[in-house]
């Protein structure tokens, strides 16, 4: 077989790739705990999601997830050639797209979740049906305009 040498290669260089790429993800990652912690003190505390916080941890998680796919990808690329670059590079749009859509279905969450939430404990843990504003208002998904790696 005469390609097998060709894609261990690949699959080496992948293996480095990707273990960089993690490091840099956890560190990330662990700069949004912050955020994190927030959202579910917010969740447990009041009953709901915030739609803003939700927006900022979704907008970190896929700017950060679109750099790992994108460094991945160089350094795949930077050492492949024909066939198997052009495959990399297929699976590398496909990634960012699968993670695109994944993300834009996750924009509908806090608002399944605030309606849930609200069957469950009433709308006292909302502050806007003091306000006069309604249980519904703000928690429609705003279109998903998350930079794109």
């Amino acid at each position: 077989m005469p390609d097998a040498g060709r894609f261990s290669d690949v699959g080496e260089q992948g293996s480095r790739a990707v273990m960089e790429a993690a490091a840099v993800l956890e560190r990330e990652l662990s700069a949004g705990l912050a955020d994190a912690k927030a959202a579910s003190a917010r969740l447990t505390g009041e009953h709901r999601v915030d739609q803003e916080e939700f927006d900022r941890l979704v907008g970190r998680v896929s700017e950060n997830t679109h750099q790992l796919i994108d460094a991945v990808s160089e350094r795949v690329l930077a050492n492949t050639a024909g066939d198997v670059s052009e495959q990399a590079q297929r699976l590398a749009a496909n990634a960012h797209d699968v993670l695109d859509l994944l993300l834009g279905l996750s924009a509908l969450a806090p608002g399944l979740a605030n309606q849930g939430l609200r069957s469950a404990f009433g709308p006292q843990g909302d502050p806007r049906a003091a306000d006069g504003a309604g249980a519904h208002g703000g928690d429609g998904a705003a279109p998903d305009e998350r930079p794109r790696g």
